[in-house]
């Protein structure tokens, strides 16, 4: 799918949600006249160390850039970056990156108790599962995989942001372990109970094993 993104909207565009704000970056929602909606994340660390990192390639965004079309590239469902830029705030020249609102995530589904239908709950965690169990497989370790992370678009297919933490895992094992927990402990701050986390550790086990 193309997507058209004007820049000017950054500053024009109605925002309908602010996800973020802290001293990292600023994550906000945006409707646009075309109807279209977009999440932007402009980086607000220090704009002199954004240059340097801009520089050598090893800016946050330059990151997350590569590894959402890598991960793409292999067929997972990651968020696209479909426009970035720099831009003037607060005086100082930052970074900002555009990706298409695909949806909710699954922390604030959870959070909000908006999967209240067990069906519907069911299948969004195994889903989860059978995603964490396919990074797993691919000998991928995502340091920030949790459910905030995990966006449910209106089909309740789930897509993948902040994909800049996924990088080779040098431990199967122990990757797997940390990956499964830190997912398990965030949907367990959002209000899934034990039988939620349980699910998704056994269908992530019951993926790995029939793959």
């Amino acid at each position: 799918m193309e997507y058209r993104f004007d820049p000017a909207w950054i500053d024009t565009a109605d925002t309908t949600e602010v996800y973020k704000q802290d001293q990292r970056s600023r994550v906000w929602r945006i409707e646009v006249p075309d109807g279209g909606s977009y999440v932007i994340k402009r980086y607000e660390f220090n704009p002199l160390r954004q240059k340097l990192g801009w520089l050598i390639g090893r800016h946050p965004a330059q990151r997350e850039i590569r590894q959402a079309a890598r991960l793409s590239q292999l067929g997972l469902p990651v968020v696209p970056t479909i426009a970035h830029g720099w831009a003037i705030s607060e005086g100082a020249s930052k970074v900002w990156l555009v990706t298409p609102y695909m949806g909710q995530s699954l922390f604030h589904l959870f959070y909000h108790q908006k999967l209240s239908d067990p069906d519907r709950r069911g299948r969004i965690l195994d889903m989860a599962g059978r995603f964490t169990g396919e990074l797993i497989r691919r000998g991928l370790f995502n340091r920030d995989h949790k459910a905030s992370n995990l966006l449910v678009d209106s089909s309740d297919w789930l897509w993948l942001i902040d994909s800049g933490g996924v990088r080779p895992m040098w431990s199967v094992r122990g990757g797997a372990t940390r990956m499964i927990r830190s997912l398990q402990g965030n949907l367990a701050e959002a209000g899934a109970g034990p039988a939620d986390l349980a699910r998704l550790a056994r269908t992530c086990s019951s993926y790995l094993e029939q793959n």
